[in-house]
């Protein structure tokens, strides 16, 4: 049997596995799985991940929902012992970096697929992943993103550097890699010519792939879009969902894991049997807005298990009518560290959502295409727009900046300083959207419990 045909087998069986699992863990009986499965998990991460083992110490395998979180910066720091396979970050970075920059992705560092993440949370980190967790990966991402697969099935895949994680799937469909630093005339053309049913890429280029069907240069007809690596904003996918003719899901997908997919019913639902979801309040105010500790049940070879995400989630506890159990995510905010400040009356400050500043520019004029909101230090909010008219720049600017103003006062802070401008800074090539970005550091985590 050649390796191609085990390799389909291989991903039928995940495939089928994730299908199973997907249908039957739910309630007490996904709770029992996911203990079983993270004992499992533990006992082999502690025998094998020095890190690991000196920061559990003398607790126990049992305790493994109490242990003590980790996050990016002390993954990369504590490389070297982080893993099960021993292998220095040096190795493993400089492989990634010279893949980058020859844009080939077929180098393996021990049998393991490497890659590394955009760096959005400022932290550019590498990542590990071995032959079983790829073809597990594959399995489960067919089977939760793409519910009507069938054979031979095309799908185009935007990525900023490809992997051969994702090619595992080209086994089972027609796969092919588009990379986001190609000219998008080149784009075009090679999709005009696959022909693909889904388009899964970062919102911004679905969105410059919806003005192109619009300007009559791109003529393809898939039946479903996935967006991931950026957050897709409401305008942002009913604008691409009414191009296309088709809906538009989400995979919730980082460096750490498969995090969350959209249902047929457009719920961004956790992968509870992949990973197991945390949360802790950003604020005590708004319990429904947090950010995720995460355990990947799966993956031993750069274990995940207690692992403090960057993001702003929120939550919706509303039952899905998909059936599902599994819990939901009303909204993937942006990053706990684009939250921006304000002061209150007595001068401690009170944080404002990503999503809270979003309206407050998208609510005061239907005339804005784009934005950029920047906070470079506390109070202040420097917004870029993109408007079809630049005469009209003056009238929509006073617009945003007195919704601005009466937004915080409802929160009851202020803003020290508003500035509008018809400037929005193009995206180099493979970079992340980010529309709420704040630049402004506070000293560690001075203000936090303060005032909310």
């Amino acid at each position: 049997m050649g390796s191609s045909t085990v390799s389909r087998v291989d991903i039928l069986t995940s495939y089928l596995a994730a299908k199973w699992r997907g249908a039957t863990l739910h309630g007490a009986k996904l709770e029992r799985w996911q203990q079983r499965r993270a004992l499992t998990l533990v006992q082999y991460v502690r025998n094998h991940s020095a890190f690991y083992r000196e920061l559990w110490n003398e607790k126990s395998d049992s305790e493994w929902r109490d242990f003590p979180t980790v996050d990016k910066a002390q993954m990369m720091a504590s490389f070297d012992t982080f893993t099960t396979i021993g292998v220095s970050r040096d190795v493993v970075m400089q492989t990634a970096l010279h893949a980058e920059a020859h844009r080939d992705f077929s180098a393996v560092v021990r049998g393991c697929t490497v890659g590394l993440s955009s760096g959005t949370s400022g932290h550019r980190g590498v990542f590990l992943v071995s032959e079983e967790e790829q073809t597990r990966w594959a399995g489960t991402i067919l089977a939760r993103a793409i519910p009507d697969l069938r054979p031979g099935h095309r799908v185009a895949f935007f990525l900023r550097a490809n992997s051969r994680l994702y090619e595992r799937t080209s086994s089972v469909v027609q796969f092919r890699f588009f990379d986001l630093m190609q000219p998008l005339s080149d784009v075009i053309a090679s999709l005009n010519a696959f022909r693909p049913q889904l388009v899964v890429g970062p919102p911004s280029l679905l969105g410059l792939l919806a003005d192109a069907k619009r300007g009559n240069t791109l003529h393809i007809a898939p039946s479903r879009m996935i967006s991931v690596a950026e957050v897709i904003e409401p305008q942002d996918r009913g604008y691409i969902e009414a191009t296309f003719q088709a809906p538009v899901g989400e995979v919730y997908q980082c460096t750490e894991g498969l995090v969350a997919v959209s249902c047929r019913h457009g719920s961004l639902h956790v992968q509870e049997d992949v990973m197991v979801m945390q949360s802790e309040a950003v604020v005590p105010s708004e319990p429904s807005r947090v950010t995720p500790v995460l355990t990947d049940l799966w993956r031993r070879t750069q274990p995940i298990i207690r692992y403090r995400l960057g993001d702003v989630l929120q939550m919706d506890t509303a039952p899905c009518v998909c059936g599902s159990s599994w819990r939901r995510i009303a909204a993937i905010e942006g990053r706990q560290d684009d939250l921006c400040w304000f002061p209150q009356r007595d001068e401690t400050l009170r944080v404002v959502f990503p999503d809270a500043i979003r309206r407050m520019i998208l609510l005061a004029d239907d005339r804005v295409l784009q934005y950029r909101a920047l906070q470079s230090s506390a109070g202040t909010l420097d917004i870029g727009i993109e408007l079809a008219r630049a005469s009209e720049l003056s009238d929509v600017s006073h617009r945003i900046v007195a919704s601005v103003h009466i937004a915080l006062a409802e929160y009851g802070c202020r803003a020290s300083a508003v500035t509008v401008h018809a400037q929005i800074p193009a995206l180099a090539p493979g970079e992340k959207r980010r529309r709420v970005i704040c630049t402004w550091r506070r000293n560690g985590l001075a203000h936090r419990g303060k005032a909310y």
